[in-house]
């Protein structure tokens, strides 16, 4: 079993400290170093707009500054990590949540539409599985729906409307096992044959599938318990021999475009994308971290003093 040396974590403190938005530093010092939960949220909340949702780059490789459906699911995976002891901070947020989720805003009959649904995202800079379909406009997101549908049940008033609607539409996808899992499809471990975990097969795209997961208190932990290993391994490998965060490069990004034409001659690989993606590199370090402290792969004690 391998783990996280005091050691490796002060190197991925390094490149934490020197490369993380604020967002996931404050993130980084509230799981590890007895960080405060309001700093961590005082930074979430700074990406919430005044009609509750949020946007903004939230999501890296998304600038539309306006809310979304998409985005709010975002930041619920931020507050996740906060937990229920965050107190004002985070309750202040949820009413925002609820107030937006409300509004009515790309809510379909069937559903809140998918990251592809806005068509705001045109006007700012964004990655491919961002851009404007007028089809995925008036499809709903059975991930994205499910995930605030769940939030919604747990937070907004019984007897309000969009308690209602959300009830409605939980029981319409409850044969669907579909949420999201940090911005990607999250499919139930079962559905995803886990236990037949082929590294040599599996798609690139996906997560591994200890994210899905999760922790050892999820119910498929059990049968999953070697591919969970293999992938808990393949995680500390990855963190034990750390590199600097990257910039790609000219070459690389022209050989993207070249793969990925924009429908409007245009680049995807601004200078937004490149911040945006140098910033998903201390966002992963800061995840994959939390989830070997999950799987008891770390050896030292919780919280690490400064030094």
């Amino acid at each position: 079993m391998k783990k996280i040396s005091m050691d490796a974590f002060l190197r991925l403190r390094k490149l934490v400290y020197r490369n993380a938005r604020p967002l996931d530093y404050t993130m980084w010092k509230y799981l590890f170093e007895n960080g405060s939960a309001d700093d961590f949220l005082g930074v979430l909340s700074a990406y919430q707009n005044e009609d509750g949702g949020f946007g903004h780059n939230l999501e890296c490789n998304n600038w539309n500054p306006d809310s979304s459906p998409y985005t709010v699911c975002i930041a619920l995976d931020y507050l996740d990590v906060a937990g229920d002891a965050a107190g004002g901070a985070k309750d202040a947020m949820v009413s925002g949540i609820i107030k937006y989720l409300a509004s009515g805003a790309y809510l379909l009959a069937d559903g809140w539409v998918g990251m592809q649904g806005v068509p705001g995202n045109n006007a700012y800079a964004h990655m491919p599985w961002f851009h404007f379909s007028p089809e995925k406009a008036a499809q709903a997101d059975v991930g994205v729906t499910k995930r605030l549908s769940d939030f919604i049940l747990r937070y907004a008033d019984k007897g309000s409307d969009i308690y209602s609607r959300a009830a409605g539409l939980k029981e319409r996808y409850q044969s669907c096992e579909q949420v999201l899992l940090e911005g990607y499809p999250d499919y139930d471990p079962t559905a995803l044959n886990i236990q037949a975990y082929d590294p040599a097969t599996w798609p690139a795209w996906l997560p591994l599938p200890v994210y899905f997961i999760g922790s050892p208190q999820s119910s498929h932990y059990a049968a999953c318990r070697q591919t969970v290993d293999r992938n808990l391994d393949t995680i500390a490998d990855s963190l034990l021999n750390p590199r600097e965060v990257q910039l790609a490069s000219p070459e690389e990004l022209d050989a993207y475009e070249r793969s990925n034409p924009h429908p409007d001659g245009k680049r995807w690989c601004v200078a937004e994308q490149t911040i945006g993606n140098y910033y998903w590199g201390a966002h992963f370090i800061v995840r994959d971290l939390n989830l070997l402290r999950k799987f008891g792969r770390l050896d030292f004690a919780l919280p690490v003093c400064a030094r």
